[in-house]
C-alpha cells in the first residue's frame, strides 16, 4: 500500500528517532565518511525497495548477495589481503543462493535497481568501518539521509492509509526491526574485516528467501531448499573460521 519512497520516510525517521533516544539527544559532528555512509545507505535502500517491488523480495535479494564481490574489487585495489576463507564462504553462499533461486523470473527493472542496490552496499560497507562517528550516530545520521531522500521524492504521493491505527503499528514494527538490522550491520563492520563482514552481512538472504515462502506464498521446490541450506553453511563456515583465527591474520 506504500511506495519505496514512503517506505524509506517511515524506516528513516523512526530509527534516527530511536538512535537519537539512544544518543540522549547528544548527536556530534559526523565525518567525511559518515557523510559518505548517508548517501549510500539512502541510495542502497531507494534500489533494494524498488527492486522487491519490481520482481519480489527473492530474486532482489540473490543479486544484493554479490555485494561482497565490490568489497572485494575494492580490497584489490587498495591493497588489502583476502584470506582464502573469505574466498571459500563467499562461493558458497554465492552458489547456494543461485539454486535457491534457479528458474525464478526475469525482469530488467527489478534487476537493474538491485545492481545498484548492490553497489550502493559495498560502498556502504566500505565507509562504515572507517567511519569515526559512534555506531548511534552513524546510524541516526545515515538514517535521516534516507528519510529526507524518500520524503523529496514521495512528494506529492497520498498518505491515506495513515488514518489506519493497525498500519501504523506494522510501520514501526517494520522500522524497529530495521533499527536492530543496521545497529548490527554497524558493530560488525566495526570489528571485524570489511570483506569478511560483508559476506556474514549476506546471511539475510536466505532468511529472506525463507520469509518470502512463508509470508509472500514464494515457493520453493527440494532444490532450492538445498541452495538455502548451502548458503547457511557458507556462512557459518566463515564464522567459525574468523572465531578461531589468530589476531593479526
Amino acid at each position: 500500500m506504500f511506495t519505496p519512497e514512503q517506505l524509506m520516510v517511515f524506516r528513516g525517521f523512526v530509527i534516527a528517532l530511536i538512535a537519537f533516544i539512544g544518543l540522549r539527544g547528544t548527536i556530534g559532528k559526523a565525518d567525511k565518511h559518515t557523510w559518505i555512509s548517508v548517501f549510500a545507505l539512502s541510495f542502497a535502500t531507494l534500489g533494494l525497495f524498488q527492486g522487491i517491488r519490481h520482481w519480489g523480495a527473492s530474486s532482489t535479494i540473490v543479486i544484493v548477495t554479490a555485494t561482497p564481490l565490490v568489497n572485494f574489487a575494492i580490497s584489490l585495489y587498495l591493497g588489502r589481503k583476502i584470506s582464502g576463507a573469505a574466498v571459500a564462504g563467499l562461493v558458497l553462499v554465492l552458489s547456494g543462493v543461485l539454486l535457491a533461486r534457479w528458474g525464478a523470473r526475469f525482469q530488467w527493472a527489478g534487476f537493474a535497481w538491485s545492481i545498484f542496490c548492490t553497489i550502493m552496499y559495498g560502498i556502504l560497507y566500505e565507509s562504515f568501518a572507517r567511519a569515526k562517528a559512534s555506531s548511534l550516530q552513524k546510524c541516526f545520521y545515515t538514517c535521516i539521509g534516507m528519510g529526507v531522500l524518500g520524503l523529496i521524492l514521495s512528494i506529492g504521493t497520498p498518505w491515506t492509509y495513515l488514518a489506519e491505527p493497525k498500519v501504523l503499528v506494522m510501520l514501526v514494527s517494520f522500522s524497529f526491526v530495521g533499527f536492530l538490522f543496521w545497529l548490527a550491520n554497524s558493530i560488525a563492520f566495526e570489528n571485524l574485516p570489511t570483506a569478511e563482514a560483508s559476506i556474514l552481512a549476506q546471511g539475510k538472504t536466505p532468511a529472506v528467501i525463507i520469509g518470502a515462502y512463508l509470508m509472500l506464498g514464494e515457493r520453493l521446490t527440494i532444490l532450492q531448499w538445498m541452495g538455502v541450506v548451502i548458503s547457511i553453511l557458507g556462512a557459518c563456515y566463515l564464522s567459525r573460521w574468523l572465531a578461531k583465527k589468530p589476531e593479526g591474520i
